[in-house]
């Protein structure tokens, strides 16, 4: 299968599972809010919140080995690919083991003594943290197992067993619903099976499909590679944590000045957010260890022409659904809560035009990253996502509304994307202008037009579900025909030409012969 093939496959095989998992998320989480009651399932996310940080951890780490994985293999060396496995699997397997144990007892005393829970549920709310330690621990030992299929880019099959996760969770919470006894704790124990199970089959699936991931213990602790993957995950987290202090830190601000409402309105912003992410983010993990396999093997060119491409199909694949859906805001928040907070409509459109501007320069974060030289890259883009909690609390105290913190966002992100641009230039060469034209230009272009063929539909036709079906046809019909003839070049037109016919031969003999 060519790199072309094998790109497609995998964003279409993540997309799917991104579709799946958020539908079956919308509808199992009314069944388990129903089943275990508001007070537990607000405890189960309370104790659940102890385990964050390790969790985000995890997600650090994983993208530190996969990196160094992908390098390897651009390299062509399956030997050397077999060590960063071992000094991986080595290093993984000790914060396992350490965090456990200090989580064990931090986690318990948090919950005795600080959090505020009702002294009836302290007993099986340290069950459920316990019972939780269990997912953390084999999640973070599967990490290098895991981190192997990304790089030998088998994202399809990680995303079918990631899909057969989320059918397993959403029958257990159908099943919850008929259970008795003490749902809380079946809840976590349950949820718990079934990331262990699944934990398990891909590291067998790993042992047996790929040598890489031989286990040789005189690999362990190769203190050079060691260095190398705490270096990279060190500064990865700081430009992580960036972000999470970022929004985490807005959220306090919020409260402070105006209460628990306005948290309700932007805790609805992060939620759709999250979803549009979910999908976005599908595409990105189909390109990353393409981009850091050709970085590996010397193909410089090659791989910013990659990361080019996935900064423009990423945008382009969320204007799709951010133009109806910022268009239609108000009705959509209607439908989905019925009555929706009083800010939540502008911090809605707000935190979804600061994703759209992310995208546009996401796939130089991935080349960067390829190149592995990322210090003053982390540390540039890290300080600016925190200038946001300064810039919201100027905006605050001169007394304007809470959703002055969303445009806050969009200028912090703003100069995030610029400062892409200058590193990527910096670092590895890839041309201003370049990015203009085929990347801002028509994006810009595509989005712009698409908003605007939704203005008839939205003037002429009364609020409600007839008008949002007319906006979103609207707005696809103008954004295919501008992504055809503006944002694709002669190179994506012929791939689809050639791939549709393709696909076209292969169907119509079927049916003759059927």
């Amino acid at each position: 299968m060519n790199t072309s093939h094998r790109l497609i496959l995998n964003t279409a095989a993540v997309y799917t599972r991104s579709l799946l998992s958020a539908g079956l998320a919308l509808f199992s989480s009314r069944w388990i809010l129903n089943a275990m009651g508001a007070i537990d399932f607000g405890l189960f996310s309370l104790v659940g919140s102890v385990l964050i940080f390790i969790a985000f951890l995890n997600t650090v780490m994983a993208t530190s080995a996969s990196r160094h994985y992908a390098y390897a293999i651009g390299q062509g060396d399956s030997d050397e690919v077999n060590k960063w496995f071992n000094a991986a699997l080595s290093i993984h397997l000790c914060f396992a083991v350490s965090l456990t144990f200090v989580g064990w007892g931090v986690g318990n005393y948090l919950i005795t003594h600080v959090l505020n829970i009702p002294p009836e549920r302290v007993v099986v709310c340290r069950q459920v943290f316990q019972i939780s330690l269990v997912s953390l621990f084999t999640g973070m030992v599967s990490i290098p197992f895991v981190a192997m299929f990304k790089a030998k880019q088998r994202i399809a099959e990680l995303s079918a067993w990631d899909m057969m996760q989320s059918v397993l969770n959403f029958s257990f919470a159908w099943y919850l619903t008929q259970a008795t006894g003490d749902r809380l704790w079946m809840y976590a124990l349950g949820v718990t099976t079934i990331l262990v199970f699944i934990h398990s089959i891909l590291v067998a699936r790993a042992v047996t499909n790929f040598r890489e991931c031989r286990v040789v213990f005189l690999q362990w602790f190769d203190g050079l590679k060691l260095k190398e993957i705490f270096t990279f995950a060190s500064w990865n987290l700081i430009g992580s944590l960036g972000a999470s202090f970022r929004d985490q830190g807005s959220a306090i601000l919020i409260n402070l000045y105006f209460g628990p409402v306005a948290n309700t309105s932007y805790s609805i912003a992060r939620q759709v957010s999250r979803q549009t992410g979910q999908l976005a983010g599908a595409m990105l993990g189909a390109f990353s260890p393409e981009i850091s396999t050709r970085e590996g093997r010397g193909e410089r060119s090659s791989m910013l022409d990659l990361s080019l491409r996935a900064n423009k199909f990423g945008t382009l694949l969320v204007l799709v659904f951010v133009v109806p859906l910022m268009v239609e805001m108000e009705y959509v928040l209607k439908l989905w809560l019925v009555t929706p907070p009083v800010y939540a409509e502008t911090f809605c459109r707000y935190i979804l035009a600061t994703f759209l501007i992310d995208r546009l320069t996401t796939g130089y974060m991935l080349a960067v990253n390829a190149h592995g030289k990322i210090a003053g890259y982390q540390a540039t883009l890290g300080t600016i996502l925190l200038l946001t909690l300064p810039l919201a609390w100027l905006f605050l105290y001169l007394g304007l509304e809470p959703t002055s913190v969303g445009v806050a966002f969009i200028v912090t992100m703003t100069l995030c994307s610029l400062g892409r641009v200058v590193w990527a230039k910096y670092l590895l060469g890839a041309s201003v202008y370049r990015w203009i034209k085929a990347v801002l230009a028509p994006c810009g272009m595509v989005g712009g037009g698409a908003a605007l063929a939704t203005a008839f539909p939205f003037i002429s036709v009364p609020s409600g579900f007839l008008r949002l079906i007319l906006v979103t046809g609207a707005s696809f019909i103008a954004y295919l025909l501008l992504t055809w003839f503006f944002a694709l070049d002669k190179r994506d037109r012929s791939f689809f030409h050639h791939n549709t016919k393709k696909i076209w031969s292969y169907l119509i003999p079927r049916r003759r012969y059927n």
